[in-house]
């Protein structure tokens, strides 16, 4: 009687197991694996185009071959798309590519990028002997370099095989590539009820990737933490550098006027306790204290028995750390003062001690300058601000930290003579 094994370990032509091959048996064969793989894609491709030129997906109902490809082979349409165009530009231009890609000597990879620098040549100067030498050339080199250093190398070919082209080629390049990025530049916004998060999706131009990257990137560098580092990652802190720029555009009033108002954000706080944007987005009791420690407070009373009146209270205490009493801020911290921190004081918050929304004064010693980073945390609760009987500001770590929460101080902080 005959029995049968089975295995779930990976074999090879020859029927041997990968585990029970030699170091040298086990590289011959990733080799042959690799060169049988290229040769399947290679017919792949071969049928593709016989396909196409057969025009089975009109028999088959389908709108073209890419739809009927996908169907077949369930990849995406763009995915299949894109290998009926590199099966008829193999079959039409490309002779040696494609007999390279059959014989196994080259991937799938490689194919399509010297299909895209032979295409990339401009119609007026692309005779086919141009095209043979560009070919040729890029074929030795896939025999070197992968696919993407290889797109590397067809980026700059014509200054080697036709220097007196280069410039010309790359100019066009470029301006196609621009006109392209100018046409199709979005940025979209929507706000997800389920999570209260915004959803920013964006395809920006070059110049204006680049200018964003100028703002973000000494915004987003890493800040030293409670422990000594910044644990936040590097997209969580271009978001935080995002929230800054914006921040400082509108305190600085650079952004034109809404309405005849300056454009700010507006929180509506009831006496019931609703805390809402102008949008309708409702916002924690924490976020707004956050808020109100740099904000305009207006006082607005609408009398239950008079439907449709509004009363304006004006408030003649001193709300925001400005002027004098700003720079008296800057001179006596020099910047953010929690331990460690060494944002400068242009880019930090003046935050209330105790809350002016509880009581507290605007005034030196109910001060301190923190940046966007530790003003969060200070807000977050755990950690404690305070002002020492000296005038200077400390902070009282949380008991995790420190179980008998001694207090720290920026090393630019010392006591007063």
């Amino acid at each position: 009687m005959e029995s049968t094994t089975c295995s779930n370990t990976t074999g090879t032509a020859d029927g041997v197991s990968a585990w029970s091959m030699s170091d040298d048996q086990l590289t011959t064969a990733l080799l042959d694996n690799a060169t049988q793989l290229n040769q399947l894609q290679g017919r792949q491709l071969e049928l593709i185009r016989e396909a196409d030129s057969r025009n089975l997906a009109v028999t088959a109902g389908a709108a073209n071959t890419a739809q009927w490809v996908a169907g077949k082979l369930r990849v995406p349409t763009a995915e299949a798309g894109a290998m009926v165009k590199l099966a008829s530009h193999l079959d039409a231009e490309l002779p040696a590519t494609a007999q390279a890609l059959a014989d196994g000597h080259l991937s799938v990879g490689h194919a399509r990028v010297i299909s895209r620098v032979v295409q990339m040549l401009p119609s007026h100067i692309a005779t086919p002997e141009l095209r043979s030498e560009v070919e040729a050339t890029l074929l030795k080199n896939a025999a070197i370099f992968d696919p993407k250093v290889l797109s590397k190398v067809g980026n700059r070919l014509l200054e080697t095989v036709a220097p007196d082209l280069a410039d010309q080629v790359l100019e066009l390049k470029l301006k196609q590539e621009e006109a392209s990025a100018e046409r199709d530049r979005f940025l979209r916004m929507s706000f997800d009820e389920t999570s209260g998060t915004w959803r920013v999706t964006a395809r920006l131009p070059k110049l204006v990737g680049e200018r964003l990257k100028l703002v973000l990137d000494p915004l987003a560098a890493p800040q030293p933490g409670p422990d000594g580092r910044d644990t936040r990652l590097p997209e969580q802190r271009n978001v935080d550098a995002l929230d800054e720029a914006c921040r400082r555009l509108l305190a600085e009033r650079l952004v034109p006027s809404h309405g005849g108002n300056p454009t700010q954000v507006v929180v509506t706080v009831t006496r019931t306790g609703g805390r809402t944007l102008h949008t309708g987005i409702e916002l924690s009791r924490k976020l707004v204290d956050q808020l109100m420690c740099e904000a305009d407070l207006t006082y607005l009373v609408k009398p239950e028995d008079q439907p449709g009146r509004v009363t304006l209270l004006t408030d003649t205490q001193q709300r925001l750390f400005q002027g004098k009493l700003r720079r008296l801020l800057e001179l006596r911290d020099g910047g953010c003062a929690f331990p460690g921190c060494d944002r400068p004081p242009g880019w930090c918050h003046a935050h209330h001690v105790t809350p002016w929304s509880k009581g507290g004064p605007t005034t030196r010693d109910n001060g301190v300058l923190l940046c966007g980073y530790h003003h969060r945390l200070i807000h977050q609760g755990a950690w404690q601000v305070r002002i020492a009987l000296d005038g200077l500001p400390e902070f009282l770590p949380p008991d995790w930290i420190d179980p008998h929460q001694q207090p720290l101080r920026h090393h630019r902080l010392t006591p007063a003579a």
